[in-house]
């Protein structure tokens, strides 16, 4: 459909013009946490990358995440920061880009902007953005926190992430926090106990869930094993 049809099924339908969407598009070493108080899913196999955004203000709550080579051997360095708080002006259609305002080439520039991410927002139509970034002090929860304990304080954390993002004096703000106790809630109930194997089982239903599926194999693996798909995650994602 070209942009004259769709703008007379909008008139037809009697929808606003003022409901079109943005989008908010990150690079490969960022990821979404949460927008305006709502969870942003994502899981290990895939990357989101955009966001679709509304005219208005918007909350939206980032952690920088990236595998850098180090200087000296063939070895690579995770670098990950706290999440972030990236405040932002919607009032225009198109793609909004967040980049870093200097590429990242090594390990210093790498962990420089993990301590102090400084972004860059441009629109695809060359309009001004309106925007700014705070920093939050709440650490982000790893692979290894996800499949091998059952509530960590990184996930209780997290919770404080997706609240963060929610205007101010909102229910959704409340709502945020419920959603995630009852998401971390799940996971305790279904991750293994330390000490304890088994304890996850495939059956029914449960196996066409990728989750299930991976906490289950994670405790029949060995340790050398183990430690051989950590290195495989890390470095696919």
């Amino acid at each position: 459909m070209n942009k004259a049809s769709l703008m007379a099924a909008l008139i037809a339908g009697g929808m606003s013009l003022n409901t079109l969407a943005a989008e908010l598009n990150i690079p490969l070493s960022m990821e979404f946490i949460a927008v305006n108080g709502q969870e942003v899913k994502s899981n290990f196999f895939s990357h989101k990358d955009e966001l679709e955004l509304e005219k208005g203000e918007h909350t939206v709550a980032l952690v920088y995440k990236d595998l850098i080579e180090e200087p000296y051997g063939d070895g690579h360095q995770r670098v990950n920061s706290d999440p972030f708080l990236l405040h932002i002006t919607i009032d225009a259609d198109g793609e909004y880009k967040l980049r870093p305002q200097t590429p990242i080439r090594d390990l210093k520039q790498a962990k420089a902007f993990a301590q102090d991410p400084k972004v860059k927002v441009t629109h695809s139509g060359g309009q001004q953005v309106q925007y700014s970034i705070e920093m939050t002090t709440i650490r982000e929860e790893s692979i290894i926190d996800t499949l091998t304990k059952e509530l960590t304080p990184e996930q209780k954390h997290k919770q404080e992430v997706i609240a963060a993002t929610a205007p101010a004096g909102s229910a959704t703000n409340a709502a945020a926090a419920t959603t995630a106790t009852v998401a971390t809630s799940a996971v305790a109930a279904t991750a293994p106990s330390q000490g304890t194997a088994d304890q996850v089982q495939l059956q029914g239903d449960v196996k066409l869930n990728p989750e299930a599926m991976l906490k289950y194999w994670w405790q029949q693996a060995d340790e050398k094993t183990r430690k051989e798909f950590m290195t495989w995650a890390i470095s696919n994602m």
